[in-house]
Formats: C-alpha cells, sequence, structure tokens
C-alpha cells in the first residue's frame, strides 16, 4: 500500500530545497532573460510606467507578471529602497552556451538584493502550484496506478531546468501554471464534466496565453480540439457549438477593446512563429543543433545555456522518455475501447504533441528556441514518459519507481551543481 501523503510531503520538500538552493546558487541575473524581467517590473514598480520594446527586449511579453512583480518591489521599498535596487555589473556579451560567467559578479561588487530572491522564491511558489495541478491531473488519468502518479510527479518536480526556471525571475512560471490548468481542466471534460466547465475552460483557453505567456498556445489549442471533438460527437451537446462560438467571439472582442496593444503584439508574435522560416539555415546539421538545444534546455542546461550535464545524460534521458511513452502507445492502440481511460490518454497525448510540435516549429523560426517552453505540458510529457515504463516493470519493481525516479533525479541536481554551477559561476568567490 502506497502512503501518498508521505511521498508528496517527500517530493515537495525535496523540490522546495533543491529550488531554494538553485535560487541561492545562481548568481543574479544569470538565468535566462532574467534581468530584463526584473527590470520591466521594477521600473513600474519605481517609475510607474512600463517600458518600451527600445529599453527592454521582453516589453512585448504580457504585463500581468510585471505588474504582479511591481506590488512586491512597492512593499519592499516601503521598508527599505535598497533592498529593491537594480544593480547590473558589466555583462560579457558573448559569454553565452560556453562555460563561462555572464557577468562580471565578485567578492567585491556582488549584493545580496533582496527583492530579486523575494521575486525568485515566490515564482518557486507558483512552480509547486503547477506541480499540484499536475498532480490532480494524474490521480484522473491513472486513478489506480498511484506509483504512476507520484513518479510523474517527481519526474516533473526535479527536472534540474524545472526547478532553475522556477526558482529564477521570469514569466515562464506563470506560463507553466497556466499549461497545467488548462491540462486539469482538459482531462476533467473529457471525463464528463458539467457544460458550465467547458465554457469557462474556452474563455481561459483564450485568456491565459495573452495574460500569461504565449507558450501556453499549443495546450490552449489542444483543449478547444478537445472540447470541439467531445462537443461535435455528443448529439445532446451540439447546440453548445453555437453558443461556445458566440462566447468566443464575445471575449476576443472584450480583449481587443480593452487591450489592442496586447492583442496586435500577440498576432504579430504568433504570425512570426507560425510563417517565419530561416529558409539558409534549415540544413541537417541545423536541424541537429537545435533539436540538441532543444533536449539539453528541457532536462538542465543552466545559466544562459552554459552549463548542463554530460550531453551522453541528455540522450540517455529523452531515448527512455520517448521508449516509455512509445510503449504506452502501442499498448493503448491495441486495447482501444477495453482501456477504461482511453479518451484520457488520448487528451494527455494531444496536449504533449502540440507542445513538442510547437517548439520543434519554433526552432525552424529562430535559434534561440529552448526545452523550458515545454513546461507549460511537463505535466503531460513526464507522465507519458513513465507510463510505458511502469506497465512493463514487475510489481514489485512498480512499487519502487518513485524511489528509483527521486534517486535519479536528486542525483542529477547534485551532479550539476558540484560539477557545473559552482566552480563555473562561483569561482570569483572560491578564489
Amino acid at each position: 500500500m502506497v502512503n501518498e501523503r508521505r511521498w508528496l510531503v517527500l517530493i515537495f520538500t525535496l523540490y522546495f530545497l533543491l529550488g531554494v538552493g538553485y535560487s541561492l546558487l545562481m548568481p543574479l541575473w544569470e538565468a535566462p532573460d532574467e534581468p530584463a524581467h526584473f527590470h520591466l517590473a521594477w521600473r513600474v514598480a519605481r517609475l510607474n510606467a512600463y517600458a518600451t520594446e527600445e529599453k527592454n527586449y521582453e516589453a512585448m511579453q504580457p504585463r500581468l507578471y510585471y505588474y504582479f512583480g511591481s506590488v512586491i518591489i512597492r512593499a519592499l521599498d516601503k521598508i527599505d529602497p535598497n533592498f529593491s535596487d537594480y544593480y547590473y555589473p558589466h555583462e560579457y556579451k558573448y559569454n553565452i552556451r560556453v562555460r563561462e560567467r555572464r557577468f562580471d559578479w565578485n567578492a567585491d561588487n556582488y549584493r545580496f538584493l533582496l527583492g530579486v530572491y523575494i521575486l525568485r522564491w515566490v515564482n518557486i511558489l507558483f512552480g509547486a502550484l503547477a506541480l499540484w495541478l499536475n498532480w490532480k491531473t494524474f490521480r484522473l488519468i491513472a486513478p489506480d496506478k498511484p506509483t504512476l502518479q507520484l513518479s510523474a510527479l517527481t519526474l516533473a518536480a526535479l527536472t534540474p531546468q524545472y526547478l532553475h526556471i522556477m526558482s529564477s525571475i521570469n514569466n515562464d512560471v506563470w506560463g507553466t501554471v497556466a499549461g497545467a490548468l488548462l491540462f486539469y481542466l482538459g482531462i476533467q471534460i473529457l471525463k464528463g464534466s458539467a457544460i458550465w466547465l467547458s465554457l469557462i475552460s474556452l474563455i481561459l483557453a483564450l485568456v491565459l496565453p495573452l495574460t500569461t505567456k504565449l507558450t501556453v498556445l499549443p495546450v490552449s489549442a489542444a483543449l478547444l480540439v478537445i472540447i470541439g471533438v467531445k462537443w461535435l460527437f455528443s448529439f445532446k451537446q451540439k447546440r453548445w457549438l453555437l453558443i461556445a462560438g458566440v462566447v468566443v467571439l464575445f471575449v476576443a472582442g472584450l480583449l481587443y477593446f480593452f487591450f489592442p496593444e496586447t492583442i496586435q503584439t500577440a498576432a504579430n508574435e504568433i504570425t512570426w512563429r507560425l510563417f517565419s522560416l530561416r529558409k539558409k539555415e534549415i540544413t541537417v546539421e541545423y536541424l541537429k543543433v537545435i533539436s540538441s538545444q532543444i533536449i539539453q534546455t528541457y532536462w538542465g542546461k543552466v545559466g544562459w545555456l552554459a552549463v548542463g550535464l554530460p550531453v551522453w545524460i541528455f540522450n540517455l534521458l529523452t531515448a527512455l522518455g520517448f521508449l516509455g511513452a512509445a510503449i504506452h502507445i502501442r499498448k493503448l492502440i491495441k486495447l482501444k475501447t477495453e482501456e477504461p481511460q482511453f479518451a484520457l490518454w488520448v487528451g494527455t497525448f494531444l496536449i504533449a504533441s502540440f507542445t513538442i510540435l510547437a517548439v520543434a516549429r519554433n526552432g525552424l523560426t529562430t535559434g534561440a528556441t529552448q526545452g523550458r517552453l515545454l513546461f507549460p505540458a511537463i505535466g503531460a510529457i513526464s507522465i507519458l514518459m513513465l507510463s510505458g515504463w511502469h506497465d512493463i516493470l514487475p510489481e514489485r519493481y512498480q512499487r519502487k519507481l518513485p524511489l528509483i525516479i527521486m534517486t535519479l533525479m536528486f542525483l542529477l541536481n547534485i551532479i550539476l551543481w558540484v560539477f557545473g554551477i559552482l566552480p563555473v559561476y562561483f569561482q570569483p568567490f572560491l578564489d
């Protein structure tokens, strides 16, 4: 008998300990785009004005996260303005994807900016919320497989890159929470929820990408497909397709009326992602490089993509994950309607595949594609990767699968700290 409560306490305890560890080990601004994200919130708090794209390249992002961050900075300013100062040391702009520090922090100029760390720690809480939502979803998908639920939660929670991104300042965290919420709603709808939940889900599928981060769009698209197919094949609910169309148009009109700049920016971003193409660079060599980058920055290549685990570990984890998903998909194809959770697994696969395809397509648009863009669907991806292995393991090893995953991922994090983060980013202090 699996004691779920004890396992949950252990998983979340490790998540918080490792997350705080990353937040303290990674020097300020070393996480991807962190100074730009903090600057947007800091400018709103200090100058009561949102930065233009000329002043900050992240200014085209949805603004809600930065206004939220500004509330925290203002609260700290009332105690002591020094807590939230924005200090930016010399930047080595070309130190990207190499084992070198991006910023010239040293023992003389390094300072503990409490405002930055508070925002990092708040993001860790949001990351935990996303994990909890994914956990609730796992219980719906595999209600009779508690060890699979716990193993998938452990894999998502202790993935080194997930911990790194959740413990730094960025709006990826809100995108991850939004993706987890839409994943949960999609599975609830497939289980046969009330019509009102489907209508709310429709609205959230439109609103969340525009208010959190556009990386949620693939999950939103999958959710819309789930709702549309379910209503289309249900005679009693076909009339709701018309109502849903009216709701979508109404919500879209409200968004365009109240947030025209956000809609225009989103439209430009989507158009660029969908239709632009780096034709001259679409070669076999380029595809190898961009695929490797996506894989490595999903599992754990941190600090401006500079420090990570050995490549063979990334490749092994990815191969095992794809093989596990393939084993389970093959089983589902054989069983078809004999599997009571068949529709829920199809929805899970839809969310994971839409997100993977979107990130892969993005790689044909820009060389800056990163695996963290997959995090809105990390729950779906994690449970798919482990489902096949759980199916073929003998029962006595199934019970040990959460412990195996926990031990492996914990060791990978410690290895990354000891052989990557500490010797590269803390060299000035170690000297």
